[in-house]
């Protein structure tokens, strides 16, 4: 066909067919995705798609041809089954339909049920989908993400136990290859029990076995060898060392003249410059005169020759002044370049001691941290002790009601936990559910209120099912008309078998109060930003005691 596509494949947009336990009707399946319809919608020739999936198929090309047309034998002239965006429009009448569907969960573990327009608000908050672990990536479900997090996780920080180093866990083998702490054993001459840290300085420096380089630019020799190696060829190796010491020489005398004042350093070189003037004029003197008295008598140049040893002796005395003079000099810079010296090495000593201190403190920072979030976790501990009942009686303080309104109307925390409370000191662990906001067919309309069974210590000694009853009061501070209900627990529910995860599904009063009556002006249900919500539980049968 010139213009029209053929069959389109593209992402799935729809639900999936297992949330209707009890079948389905085939018009509620995308005709392209082939799931249960998402925001369904009606092209021009009668097929139904999710609102995504026709999208998706329209973008593919200019003329694209609804794939059951091709299968029920329309041709590519029939414009009818061409699909177009501004000939779809929104099939409200099977939406509706699709409303009072009964569905279920597919999540594992989930045993939740209602009908489909609660579906996808269900599905956003079930705390039994698989979810991304944000340290390893991997797929979690959200129930078990704080279990998952706390023992399982490859991503989880521990603590190196030679070094004390924080790491991932799934970093524990390639850290321990590196770790510093690490006692190893030196190739070379076999040693043991070298920490990693000090490996590289037992090979530079003591390691007998270790190959270490010539300087000259011999081939390298093991260092128990090397001694022989240097009396070997003498004449080579102290022929480099000349060469050093001159190379030495320069560079002391260029830190010479960086240290030490030039007026002073001028002052001395020119000293020394007119004294070896003047010794080679006095050596250039006494050379003539003992040129011309060679050719004289003794006798007659005697008086002469006295003058003149006279002022070989002043030029003597004077010269071993100033020789002694230039002696101190060199002392005195061999002394500065001495300091120079102990100074860096000092530094050196110091820098090692700071890095030595900060990792330190790094480390005394980290065990305070893990102590900060220990006390946090017995603080909250002990304020759960202090207001704990162990009487089958839990009165809730429920503070900053208006925030956790406006919280619950904004999707971002929409149901508050209660203080866990035991029918006696063995009995059964429980709880309350409230959503300020409403829940299921109180959604906007009610405060509503559930009950919960947690998993305790003594459940293996108490009878199950739970079936004492429930009643709970929402207290009017004025004393006048508190509102109550109450209900039996179903035996057949599983929110009333013994606790096999933390804590059971919730159950119990969706309507509990019109949130109307409870803004009402006059009423006492809520003062100073505080309400009072009391959960009693029948005593009937001796479950409060515990052991059975």
């Amino acid at each position: 066909m010139a213009d029209s596509g053929t069959a389109v494949s593209i992402s799935v947009g729809g639900y999936p067919v297992e949330i209707f336990p009890g079948g389905f009707d085939e018009k509620f399946r995308c005709n392209s995705c082939t799931k249960i319809l998402r925001d369904p919608v009606q092209s021009f020739c009668g097929h139904r798609f999710c609102k995504s999936c026709i999208q998706e198929v329209i973008r593919q090309g200019e003329r694209v041809q609804c794939q059951l047309c091709i299968n029920e034998g329309a041709g590519d002239d029939d414009d009818y089954s061409i699909l177009k965006e501004e000939q779809m429009f929104p099939d409200n009448g099977v939406r509706r339909e699709m409303a009072n569907k009964e569905v279920k969960c597919i999540n594992p573990g989930c045993t939740w049920t209602d009908i489909f327009k609660n579906y996808d608000e269900h599905a956003r908050n079930c705390e039994f989908q698989s979810v991304e672990c944000p340290e390893c990536k991997t797929l979690v479900e959200k129930i078990k993400m704080e279990k998952h997090l706390t023992e399982s996780c490859s991503g989880r920080k521990i603590n190196c136990k030679t070094c004390n180093q924080e790491i991932a866990m799934k970093d524990e083998a390639q850290h321990n290859k590196v770790c510093p702490k690490v006692m190893v054993k030196c190739e070379a001459c076999g040693k043991k029990k070298i920490l990693r840290e000090k490996l590289a300085f037992h090979q530079e420096k003591e390691c007998a076995s270790q190959k270490v380089s010539c300087p000259v630019g011999c081939d390298p020799v093991e260092r128990g060898a090397f001694v022989g190696h240097l009396e070997k060829k003498a004449g080579m190796h102290i022929q480099w060392l000349m060469h050093q010491i001159e190379a030495l020489t320069r560079e002391v005398r260029e830190k010479i003249n960086a240290r030490t004042p030039m007026d002073e350093v001028n002052r001395v070189g020119q000293m020394i410059t007119v004294l070896q003037a003047k010794i080679a004029e006095q050596d250039n003197q006494i050379r003539e005169l003992m040129d011309r008295n060679a050719d004289q008598p003794r006798g007659n140049n005697q008086h002469e020759l006295q003058q003149l040893t006279k002022q070989a002796k002043a030029l003597d005395l004077k010269t071993g002044t100033f020789e002694g003079i230039v002696t101190t000099l060199h002392r005195e810079i061999e002394r500065c370049i001495t300091a120079l010296d102990t100074l860096e090495r000092h530094k050196n000593s110091e820098r090692e001691t700071n890095e030595e201190l900060k990792r330190k403190i790094q480390g005394m920072e980290r065990a305070i941290s893990l102590k900060d979030v220990t006390i946090s976790e017995l603080d909250s501990r002990i304020r759960s002790l202090e207001i704990v009942s162990y009487e089958g009686t839990l009165v809730w303080k429920i503070s900053e009601w208006s925030k956790h309104r406006r919280e619950a109307i904004a999707g971002r925390v929409t149901s508050l936990y209660s203080p866990h409370f035991y029918t006696g000191r063995t009995g059964y662990r429980l709880c309350a559910r409230l959503y300020p906001n409403g829940d299921g067919i109180g959604k906007k309309t009610h405060v509503s209120v559930f009950f919960v069974v947690a998993r305790g210590n003594y459940d293996a000694l108490l009878s199950w099912p739970f079936i004492q009853r429930v009643t709970f009061m929402l207290l009017d501070q004025n004393n006048r008309d508190h509102v109550v209900d109450s209900f039996r627990p179903d035996p057949a529910s599983s929110s009333f078998q013994r606790p096999t995860t933390e804590m059971n599904i919730a159950s119990g009063c969706p309507l509990f109060m019109p949130l109307k009556k409870l803004e009402e002006v006059g009423t006492s249900y809520v003062k100073d930003d505080t309400l009072f919500l009391k959960i009693v539980v029948d005593s009937e049968r001796p479950a409060g005691g515990g052991a059975v």
